[in-house]
């Protein structure tokens, strides 16, 4: 009986000149189906890829998680707590002390302000990435000579820093502190540094490499006037996901003045707006295959309307209820499930290709990343074709339930 409710369901999907017009509205639910399906693949593997980039380069900028002292004072025995930390924490495989600050930087054509990092570059390797980024020279913070033959302290500037200033590896920039007016009187006004660019990065963030530089710590002391005091020490974990953990833990018994953050405390804004615009998307684009699972109802329904005196003969024969009802149930699911394959076929593959070969390129100076990034996650895809292919069974159940229930004398004398 099941495989005769499978070739009646197959024959009432074929074309037939009496139901021509019937089938193509099927035709179109699949293609709506497929649409939607499609759609959903391609919106949640780009979010699933814009975050996957954004978190690896949040993690390679900054470290899994940072110590740092209540409004921004300076701290001096941080090497002590860092020790302290590694040791109550055996998860903590690297830790190294960092300045962070504002100043002015000047090449001969333009003036700028940036963000800078005092960093100890053999430490700060083990801690963040930016070694991994290097584009031209050096990862190095040592003295540098300049065109003179004189030694200078050495800055690692980002691309597009460095384009904006117009210098290259080997050429002399000055750093300046900013003062306020009140603290210019009488003080010979801002402290400069004259450094010289050993490296230059390219992370892929715009707003990284357009705005930080890094030099040596006390490079950067001596400019600032902070004697032997850094801004806090950053820390390298094993599972850069279990930083939060680790930050709770150490703040049981960390002493005032210092606290504890982690990587997505700092970006949190950021997280949490990546985790709505995944959901929201995903509720909106659902929406297309609801729409298609209406369209299958109708389609069903008419097919019910136009095979009403070929069900009542079905009914005469000895076919039951319930085999009726599988026939047109089957005839949704072939819809839906065909949609949800086509469609998710194709979204797979294009998803696929760009995510290896990055076709499809963004303005960097626009968007975060330089291309449109794509990840695959096979929970999502599993997912997508579960409840495109449920919906459309769904939408198969009113249809369904009416062509079970027709008398089928009275179907019989149908016109």
């Amino acid at each position: 009986m099941k495989k005769l409710e499978w070739l009646i369901a197959w024959r009432y999907l074929g074309a037939q000149r009496k139901s021509l017009f019937v089938s193509l509205i099927g035709i179109f639910s699949m293609l709506g189906v497929s649409i939607g399906v499609f759609a959903l693949i391609i919106a949640l593997s780009a979010i699933n890829g814009f975050e996957q980039e954004v978190t690896a380069q949040m993690i390679g900028k900054d470290a899994h998680f940072e110590i740092q002292s209540y409004n921004a004072d300076p701290m001096y025995d941080y090497e002590a707590l860092a020790l302290e930390v590694r040791s109550k924490e055996p998860s903590v495989i690297a830790s190294a002390p960092y300045i962070v600050y504002k100043v002015g930087i000047s090449s001969k054509k333009v003036n700028d302000g940036i963000v800078i990092y005092g960093i100890d570059a053999n430490r700060s390797k083990e801690v963040v990435d930016i070694h991994k980024h290097m584009k031209w020279g050096v990862y190095s913070v040592d003295s540098f000579p300049d065109s003179e033959g004189n030694l200078r302290p050495s800055i690692i500037l980002g691309s597009g820093l460095a384009s904006r200033l117009r210098v290259s590896v080997g050429e002399k920039i000055l750093l300046q502190t900013f003062q306020n007016p009140e603290e210019m009187v009488g003080s010979g006004g801002p402290k400069m540094l004259a450094v010289i660019v050993s490296g230059i990065f390219e992370t892929g963030m715009y707003e990284y490499d357009g705005n930080l530089a890094y030099v040596g710590i006390p490079e950067l002391q001596k400019l600032l006037s902070m004697g032997d005091a850094v801004t806090g020490i950053q820390f390298r974990v094993k599972d850069h996901w279990k930083a939060g953990e680790i930050v709770d833990s150490i703040s049981k018994w960390l002493p005032y003045p210092y606290y504890g953050i982690d990587w997505k405390i700092k970006n949190i804004t950021l997280l949490k707006w990546m985790n709505y615009e995944k959901f929201i998307v995903a509720a909106v684009i659902c929406l297309i295959i609801l729409v298609a699972a209406f369209n299958i109802i109708s389609s069903l329904i008419m097919v019910v309307i136009d095979k009403t005196r070929e069900i009542g003969i079905l009914r005469s024969m000895g076919l039951s209820k319930k085999s009726i009802m599988h026939i047109f149930m089957l005839m949704g699911s072939f819809i839906g499930f065909a949609g949800t394959i086509f469609g998710g076929s194709i979204g797979l593959t294009i998803c696929l290709i760009q995510e290896k070969y990055r076709l499809i390129k963004l303005p960097g100076d626009v968007y975060v990343l330089p291309y449109f990034p794509m990840q695959v996650q096979m929970m999502d895809v599993v997912l997508i074709f579960v409840i495109g292919i449920a919906l459309c069974i769904f939408a198969t159940l009113l249809p369904a339930w009416k062509a079970s229930r027709l008398d089928p004398v009275g179907a019989i004398r149908h016109e």
